[in-house]
């Protein structure tokens, strides 16, 4: 009997590419920022993608030690590239934007926005977006890879599946010609944890 390999199963099952990944990031430079992923949550079920990644390479991104401290946090363009609007507060993703480097090989998607800033073509450290928590959530950003794991800051941000955590603390090195942020660049240890209902959004469920 004929089987695929087992590479060409795991390809038709996650679309996601394995091109080069940007080397810069969306947020500013020293910001301090958890990321948390959830999967059989027992109010929010599994984290969804607009990929159709895995649910382990999709990102919750929180900054503030509460929800509203996150709202208004301004987004950068990575690289230079492209930003087209997905949605304007239409479904559960609220007002979401994808941008595209000029190579072609990898879009970010980026959800829950306050406000879409920029349309079209964007150089590096422009801003683009800002965090918020349009579509139903608490203020936080959702951001996710074409390529599947997401790559910020030329390091991988794999989020640790936890219902109830607020997952790991990274550092933004900022994207190019962005200027460094003191606004929450303190040490993980000052950030205090968040309640269980502050990763993920507020009491709706996903359709």
């Amino acid at each position: 009997m004929f089987r695929l390999p087992l590479a060409v199963v795991l390809l038709t099952a996650w679309p996601c590419s394995s091109a080069q990944a940007t080397q810069g990031h969306v947020l500013a430079k020293g910001l301090v920022y958890q990321a948390a992923t959830y999967m059989r949550h027992p109010q929010f079920g599994t984290h969804p993608s607009y990929y159709g990644c895995r649910p382990e390479q999709v990102v919750d991104i929180n900054i503030g030690a509460h929800s509203h401290d996150d709202e208004g946090m301004p987004l950068f363009a990575p690289e230079d590239g492209t930003v087209r609007i997905v949605h304007r507060n239409t479904n559960a993703w609220g007002h979401s934007l994808e941008w595209r480097n000029l190579a072609g090989t990898e879009r970010l998607f980026l959800a829950h926005l306050k406000n879409i800033w920029a349309i079209g073509a964007v150089r590096a450290g422009e801003r683009i977006a800002e965090i918020g928590g349009t579509g139903g959530w608490k203020p936080h950003l959702h951001i996710e890879s074409s390529r599947g794991w997401l790559e910020l800051s030329g390091s991988i941000v794999a989020p640790p599946v936890n219902p109830y955590g607020n997952g790991m603390f990274f550092v933004s090195n900022g994207p190019a010609n962005s200027k460094p942020q003191e606004f929450f660049a303190v040490e993980p240890a000052v950030i205090a944890p968040r309640s269980p209902l502050e990763l993920g959004g507020s009491g709706m469920v996903w359709p």
